[in-house]
């Protein structure tokens, strides 16, 4: 059936002759409670929430953590797609998508799948449907999206809108991202500001969208040690090779997945080969898997180390990045590793001497993280350009990559 535009359902509510569905498991008579959403706003929902609209992306993944997944009715395109999500929650695929790439809504999927509850990301607006919402009767809770702090008051609010198992949980991950922040700045407080690395980080499926300053991507990169070499403000902005050629960052993390495309592009790009990070090879995939790290999701507290790690990975000599991954993804995500997995892979086939990427499959985030020691170790090995080093063609590279002890296109881990 084809969707109706929201101003005609809503004229149609208004005239009675479209009338709003009672929502499944709820009545007059149904107990609830009240919560304050980020605008400020009393929200009512019911006393026990069992079925959850998610329109964010990555509060899919915090819901999954909570272990709150079954609660989740409808969801976003994005959230479906994600590969790991798909493993270790496979229902996700029965989850009718209310709401595509861009967050727009399709308002009849929502109202079929009779949520107790949508949960949203604020932008500063609300969502230009929230009057049909409201004529049937079902709330949008709106949350923070901006910063470290705004990611741990999100876990909080998601906790307290699901449940007090769940609130429970979200504390405890909470505690868990507080002392590994902790962890990090510990160290990287007493850098000075010249050795911290301008760090570029792109945004989306084009190399030239970038996550500027007062973003949650500025506030890990500042944890981590390093400064955000783009100066304009917000998330997935637009910018011209000049403006990155005069940023000239030191290191740049190619952010949002699939996104070894993107890092090969860059690498490829003549554009590209006087930046100072493509010179130096410090080019960078960001790992990812229930959601992408780096963004406003749970595995955030991952990124921190991660990108500590990265940036700095002779002040964090003794961060075992494998072992922390696998601690996390058993302890928040119900999931062990299996011994297969235990060997790390550059990011997303970061192999040097990789020419062909690999289909997209599920892989175990132990598979997407940077061994930054291994890049490192590679710079100082390889007198080939990163672009050569990357594509196989430089002088003297070997059918056989030095990282993987295989041929070109061998699988490893």
């Amino acid at each position: 059936m084809r969707s109706l535009p929201i101003a005609v359902i809503i004229a149609l509510v208004g005239v009675g002759l479209f009338q709003p569905i009672a929502r499944s498991g709820s009545s007059a008579a149904s107990p609830t409670r009240q919560l304050t959403d980020i605008t400020g706003r009393t929200i009512t929902i019911p006393s026990q929430v069992t079925r959850v609209a998610d329109a964010w992306h990555a509060n899919n993944g915090m819901v999954l953590m909570m272990g709150a997944a079954d609660k989740i009715v409808a969801t976003t395109l994005q959230a479906k797609r994600q590969p790991w999500f798909r493993r270790l929650f496979p229902r996700i695929e029965q989850v009718p998508a209310a709401f595509d790439e861009a967050g727009e809504v399709n308002i009849e999927t929502l109202i079929a799948a009779k949520p107790d509850v949508v949960l949203m990301a604020y932008g500063g607006t609300l969502p230009r449907w929230k009057a049909t919402a409201d004529a049937y009767g079902i709330p949008v809770f709106m949350m923070p999206n901006t910063s470290l702090v705004d990611l741990k008051m999100t876990a909080r609010m998601t906790g307290e809108v699901l449940g007090p198992r769940e609130s429970a949980r979200a504390a405890e991950w909470i505690r868990h991202v507080d002392d590994n922040i902790r962890r990090v700045t510990a160290v990287t407080s007493r850098i000075p500001a010249s050795e911290r690395p301008k760090v570029l980080h792109t945004a989306t499926g084009t190399i030239l969208t970038i996550d500027g300053v007062k973003t949650v991507i500025d506030d890990w990169i500042t944890v981590a040690g390093g400064v955000n070499a783009a100066t304009v403000v917000s998330n997935a902005r637009p910018v011209s090779m000049e403006q990155i050629a005069a940023w000239n960052p030191d290191v740049i993390i190619v952010g949002t997945a699939p996104n070894d495309e993107s890092r090969r592009a860059i690498l490829n790009d003549p554009r590209w080969s006087e930046i100072k990070a493509v010179r130096t090879g410090r080019v960078y995939v960001n790992p990812s898997g229930v959601y992408l790290w780096d963004r406003h999701s749970a595995e955030a507290a991952l990124q921190v180390l991660w990108a500590a790690k990265t940036l700095h990975p002779d002040r964090f000599p003794d961060l075992d990045l494998r072992k922390e991954t696998k601690a996390f993804y058993a302890k928040f995500f119900n999931h062990t590793q299996p011994v297969g997995d235990d060997r790390i892979r550059m990011s997303n086939d970061q192999s040097p001497c990789r020419s062909v990427p690999r289909p997209p499959r599920a892989l175990s985030p132990m598979a997407a993280i940077t061994s930054a020691e291994d890049l490192a170790r590679e710079r100082k090995r390889s007198h080939h350009s990163p672009a050569e080093r990357y594509s196989g063609q430089g002088p003297g590279c070997s059918r056989e990559c030095p990282l993987t002890r295989r041929g070109h296109g061998g699988r490893r881990g």
